[in-house]
C-alpha cells in the first residue's frame, strides 16, 4: 500500500464517526419541528395549534400542527385560523366574502360554516403544516406522556453520565498502575550517582527536554475536566458533559414553565405534575450550573498551575558543563594537523 493510499485511508471517516453524524442529523430532524411549534417566532410566525378534527382533510389531518402568521394578509382561498365563542380556535378555508366578513368552509365539509368570520376574529393565515407531531404533543400533555417523554430521558441521561464517570475512573486507575517509570526522575537520579560522561549528560538533557515538551503538549491537548482529590474516590467530570446536563435541565425548565403557563391561562390552575417538574428542573438547573462554573474555575486554575510548574521546572534544569576554554600552555591543533607550541623561544634560550 502506497503512502498516498494510507493517507487517504487515514483521512476517511470511521463507521463510528459516520454513525455519530447521522445520529446528530436525526436528532436535529426530530427536534426542529417541535421547536418550531413551541416557538413559532423562529420562522416569523406567531401561533402554533394542533388540529383535532378532520374537517380540513386531506390537506390537514387530525394530529397535524398548523403554524399561523398573524401579520400575513388573507384573502379568498387562504386557510385561516379564527376564534369563535368556544376556547378552541377553528382552522378553515376562506371561500368567499359577505358584508365585509369572510365566509369559511372545511375542505371535507359539504356546506360552508353557518356564521361568517369578522376580520377581528382572524388569528392569522396558516403558513406551515407539520404532519403527525400533534399526536405526540397531545400525548405529552397527559401525565403518562409527560413522565415518559421528559422525566425518563433525564434519568437516562443521568445514568449515562454516572456510567461514563465510572469508566473514566477505572481507566485512570489502570493507567496509574501501569505508569511506574519517570524518565526525568531517572535521569536526575543517574546524574547524582556521578557515574556519567559528558555524552550521557547531553543525551539526558535532550531526553528531559523532550519529556518536558511532551508534557506541555499533553497539557495543551487534554480535555478540560474537573477532578476531585486524588485517590480511589476521585471522579473526573468532563466539562462538555456538564454543559450537556445544563442544557437538558434548561430544556426541562422551559418545557415545564410553558406547560404551567398554558394550564394557568386555559383552566386557571396548573397541573401538580407540571409544577413538580418545574421545581425539579429549577433545582437541577441551579445544581448543574454551580458544578459547571466550579469545574471551569478549577480547570482554569489547574492549567495555570501546570504552566507555572512547567516554567519553574525548565529553569531548574542543569546547564551543560563546559571545560571553561583551552588552558594556557596547552597544545592546540592547527589546520595542517600539527600542534602550535606556546613555549616562548626566548625563554628556552
Amino acid at each position: 500500500m502506497s503512502d498516498r493510499t494510507r493517507r487517504v485511508a487515514a483521512m476517511a471517516p470511521s463507521p463510528r464517526q459516520v454513525g455519530a453524524v447521522l445520529g446528530t442529523l436525526l436528532v436535529i430532524a426530530v427536534v426542529v419541528p417541535f421547536a418550531v411549534f413551541a416557538v413559532p417566532q423562529v420562522i416569523g410566525a406567531d401561533h402554533g395549534f394542533v388540529t383535532l378534527s378532520g374537517s380540513m382533510e386531506p390537506d390537514i389531518a387530525p394530529g397535524d400542527v398548523v403554524i399561523v402568521d398573524a401579520s400575513a394578509s388573507v384573502g379568498v382561498g387562504d386557510v385561516i385560523t379564527f376564534s369563535e365563542d368556544s376556547d378552541v380556535p377553528v382552522t378553515h378555508r376562506i371561500v368567499g366574502e359577505q358584508d365585509g366578513q369572510w365566509v369559511t368552509k372545511g375542505d371535507a365539509n359539504e356546506d360552508a360554516d353557518a356564521r361568517p368570520v369578522s376580520p377581528e376574529n382572524v388569528l392569522g393565515r396558516v403558513v406551515l403544516t407539520i404532519p403527525l407531531i400533534g399526536h405526540v404533543i397531545l400525548w405529552a400533555n397527559t401525565p403518562v406522556g409527560y413522565v415518559v417523554l421528559v422525566l425518563v430521558p433525564l434519568v437516562l441521561l443521568l445514568a449515562n453520565e454516572l456510567l461514563s464517570w465510572a469508566r473514566a475512573r477505572d481507566g485512570e486507575e489502570k493507567a496509574g498502575g501501569n505508569d511506574d517509570s519517570d524518565p526525568v526522575a531517572a535521569a536526575e537520579s543517574e546524574k547524582k550517582s556521578g557515574n556519567r560522561t559528558d555524552g550521557d549528560e547531553r543525551s539526558d538533557e535532550d531526553t528531559m527536554t523532550q519529556t518536558r515538551d511532551s508534557e506541555s503538549e499533553v497539557r495543551s491537548t487534554a480535555p478540560a475536566t474537573a477532578t476531585g482529590p486524588a485517590g480511589p474516590a476521585s471522579v473526573t467530570l468532563a466539562v462538555a458533559d456538564l454543559k450537556l446536563s445544563l442544557l437538558a435541565s434548561l430544556a426541562l425548565v422551559a418545557y415545564a414553565a410553558w406547560n404551567v403557563y398554558v394550564e394557568v391561562t386555559t383552566v386557571g390552575a396548573p397541573n401538580p405534575i407540571s409544577v413538580g417538574a418545574l421545581t425539579a428542573g429549577l433545582l437541577g438547573l441551579l445544581f448543574t450550573g454551580w458544578v459547571t462554573a466550579h469545574a471551569w474555575y478549577t480547570t482554569r486554575n489547574a492549567r495555570a498551575a501546570a504552566a507555572a510548574a512547567d516554567d519553574a521546572g525548565r529553569s531548574d534544569w542543569p546547564m551543560p558543563e563546559t571545560d571553561g576554554g583551552v588552558a594556557s600552555g596547552a597544545s592546540r591543533t592547527t589546520a595542517d594537523g600539527g600542534a602550535d607550541d606556546d613555549t616562548d623561544p626566548e625563554a628556552e634560550r
